[in-house]
């Protein structure tokens, strides 16, 4: 990184600082716009995070004159990001609406030299940041991460709601054919319960404790349709199958992994829940009188 592109940076950084609210108001809308899926990672309030970001930013910009002493503060954000379910590829998004960011926010003054400094200096801390984040150990159970994963994912899915049902049942039916008759009533409004039901339950990823008693019921209820144990591995494998269709190249192995946690923690509640219903003493027929018995 030359001297003239790290005084190219911090020269024009200055002339952000005094509409610093105004440039994350502008940063935030134009990455949600690119990727609404990135919402559901931001849970507090927009403004506070704005102000974080342009004080991170500016960290980042005054400490280019030194940049072993930055590095371990940029591994370590990039180490955080991954907790809150950032993906390699949320950085070029991130990168595209900083540098729109900074057009409207300097105009003329943002010329073709100072865009290329920009993006050299980003493209740098973007990749200390996502080496960080992939030298982290695969973290077992349902993390933060897994959840945000999840979420984020889920509102690509949520616009197509219809079809991913469609999708489905007919994978699930394919899967095994002994279940569709479990189903009497219209596929159609079953299908719209099962995606108002998935998404009950991903919002309420953040606070488990108030959703188990409604997976615990639903475990329950499922007993007298008929669902037993086994049937559980198929419908996450549909549910997988339903992913990856939807969500095409957006279902990475870190998508899947995290929607194979989430589906096993709340299928296990389910299971858990189905095997303390009593089930029915089956009804026996009649015994057949013999034939003397009707003389």
């Amino acid at each position: 990184m030359k001297a003239k592109t790290i005084e190219l940076v911090q020269g024009t950084f200055e002339k952000v600082v005094p509409i610093s609210d105004k440039a994350a108001e502008i940063f935030y809308g134009k990455l949600f716009e690119k990727d609404p899926s990135l919402k559901p990672m931001f849970k507090g309030d927009m403004k506070d995070q704005g102000k974080k970001l342009m004080s991170m930013i500016g960290t980042a910009v005054n400490g280019l004159n030194n940049l072993d002493a930055l590095v371990p503060a940029v591994q370590n954000l990039g180490k955080g990001h991954a907790g809150y379910g950032v993906e390699d590829k949320h950085y070029d998004t991130v990168g595209a609406a900083l540098l729109e960011t900074l057009d409207a926010g300097l105009g003329e003054a943002f010329t073709p030299e100072v865009k290329k400094a920009w993006t050299e200096v980003y493209t740098v801390l973007a990749t200390t940041m996502k080496d960080a984040a992939n030298s982290l150990p695969k973290e077992e159970g349902l993390t933060e991460r897994k959840k945000r994963l999840v979420q984020s994912s889920f509102t690509k899915v949520a616009p197509i709601a219809d079809k991913a049902a469609e999708i489905f049942y007919n994978k699930l039916f394919e899967m095994d054919p002994a279940l569709k008759s479990l189903f009497k009533g219209d596929i159609k409004e079953q299908g719209a319960k099962l995606m108002s039901m998935i998404a009950t339950a991903v919002n309420g990823l953040d606070n488990l404790d108030s959703i188990v008693p409604a997976v615990q019921n639903l475990g329950k209820n499922h007993v007298k349709y008929g669902v037993e144990e086994s049937h559980y591995d198929t419908v996450g494998g549909a549910l997988l199958y339903t992913l990856e269709t939807g969500l095409g190249d957006d279902f990475t192995p870190d998508v899947k992994d995290a929607w194979t946690e989430v589906y096993n923690t709340l299928a296990t509640v389910m299971k858990d829940a189905a095997k303390t219903v009593a089930k029915p003493e089956p009804v026996l027929a009649e015994p057949v009188k013999p034939w003397w018995k009707f003389w």
